[in-house]
């Protein structure tokens, strides 16, 4: 990758950011589409992505940020959102906008569904248990809803958040059979940080683990200790880093236009 005084930036925002992956397969994209740009980490505090927005608005060769944890949720409440930002009331790509704004999308839902479907993990008619309700649970859980489950049952460590997203869930999907639940399932979806880098901890117990079922878990490995205990109960499985390069066209279409 040359850099010069061209190059368009894109940034990775999260906290922590050490443990994020998919610098090579986004240079890899940028080079195949022929974008002078780069993809670059920054390490934004919780809570601070405002006053590193303002001050990020002013870069010239800025083509956007990509919001990571923490910072989706907040993402959403800075930007003037599409329909995907605004269903899941969060967002992980922000562009500058018209008048010193930004604009905001949410690709982690349309990634979660293009990651599924290539694994062969059925959602429709399917009873689904959810595992956190923030920025990214909140975009795959209304990704999963379109699906048309048989039921979709959230769970989050902060009850409050878990009941919102299941009433936003019922305003978006009327049909739906959603609840703030944690039980048995057929299909489990981890959205919490919980084995991300080094973190050994399960999200759940694993007498919940669907037996025969499907188990996705968005974070970036393989070997997260949900991922093995599902393939101990026959699980079918898939991970992070599938739902990750499925959004990295969706990246580059919204900052570049590129296919």
């Amino acid at each position: 990758m040359s850099i010069s005084g061209r190059t368009r930036l894109v940034f990775l925002a999260g906290d922590p950011i050490d443990h994020a992956k998919g610098f090579a397969e986004y240079a890899d994209a940028l080079a195949a589409a022929g974008l002078d740009a780069a993809y670059l980490p920054a390490h934004v505090p919780a809570g601070q992505l405002g006053p590193f927005l303002a001050g990020m608005r002013w870069m010239r060769n800025l083509a956007g940020i990509v919001a990571t944890v923490p910072h989706k949720r907040e993402a959403r409440a800075l930007a003037v959102p599409d329909e995907a930002a605004r269903r899941a009331g969060s967002a992980n790509l922000l562009r500058p906008g018209a008048g010193g704004g930004w604009e905001c999308s949410m690709v982690d839902g349309a990634g979660f569904l293009i990651a599924t479907d290539a694994a062969g993990i059925e959602l429709a008619g399917r009873r689904v248990q959810l595992l956190g309700g923030g920025g990214a649970g909140r975009a795959v859980s209304m990704a999963i809803a379109e699906r048309g489950p048989a039921a979709l049952a959230v769970h989050d460590p902060d009850p409050a958040r878990a009941a919102a997203l299941v009433a936003d869930l019922r305003a978006e999907f009327p049909s739906l059979r959603a609840e703030s639940a944690l039980g048995t399932s057929e299909v489990l979806v981890n959205c919490s940080p919980l084995g991300m880098g080094d973190d050994a901890r399960m999200p759940v117990a694993e007498a919940l683990i669907p037996q025969g079922g499907a188990v996705y878990d968005i974070v970036n490995r393989a070997d997260t200790p949900l991922l093995v205990a599902a393939r101990r109960h026959g699980c079918r499985t898939d991970h992070g880093r599938s739902m990750m390069l499925a959004q990295i066209p969706l990246v580059l279409r919204f900052f570049f236009g590129a296919a």
